[in-house]
């Protein structure tokens, strides 16, 4: 399994299978960590710490990631990600996670409960994915504007701004053509080496 893709640094099916086989060494080694008498006391440490990242990182995952779980198993999920997050944070702070990045989980995960909480009460007969919960317009206005820009990380205010209106521009063309939108490779289910996120 290669970790990087060097075509592609932001192939996140490929960070995907990574973070899925973290998971299945956490559970391969859930035997060898009950009997502490086993093996020395680093390699225990070491990993009861990739156990506590695995469970924290099959919470986050497989929600999005296993059609086949119920609602309530997906929020339950995302539940205990919250949860574990808040408790590895309180404790370690920025040595467990910067401040963005937990900040950005913990909104995508209340904004997952406030939405499906909100269905419940507008229509509690209605179903309602995850993926309903989603930024695809923003994260498809964002990759356009990046690649307007030549992915230059660092162009001027005026610069991301003149970007900005041409991939708008380029949106409209699109909303008025959608017949010549190539769409998104991420975003389709027919893309041979995995995908982003599933929509429906």
């Amino acid at each position: 399994m290669k970790l990087l893709h060097p075509d592609d640094p932001q192939d996140v099916p490929r960070a995907v299978e990574l973070i899925l086989a973290i998971i299945q060494l956490s559970k391969s080694h859930h035997t060898l960590l009950s009997n502490s008498f086993s093996m020395d006391i680093d390699t225990c440490a070491d990993l009861k710490s990739i156990t506590l990242l695995s469970a924290l990182i099959e919470s986050f995952l497989t929600p999005f990631i296993d059609t086949t779980l119920s609602l309530f198993n997906q929020i339950r999920y995302l539940s205990r990600y919250s949860h574990l997050a808040f408790a590895f944070f309180h404790a370690q702070r920025r040595s467990f996670m910067c401040y963005q990045l937990y900040y950005d989980t913990q909104m995508a995960v209340k904004n997952v409960i406030f939405c499906c909480t909100k269905q419940q009460i507008l229509d509690p007969n209605a179903p309602f994915y995850l993926g309903d919960v989603d930024d695809d317009p923003l994260e498809i206005l964002f990759g356009r504007t990046h690649m307007i820009g030549g992915h230059n990380s660092a162009c001027s205010f005026a610069q991301a701004i003149d970007h900005l209106g041409a991939a708008k521009d380029i949106d409209g063309v699109f909303k008025r053509h959608p017949d010549i939108d190539p769409g998104h490779r991420r975003l389709k289910l027919t893309r041979h080496e995995g995908v982003d996120h599933i929509n429906r």
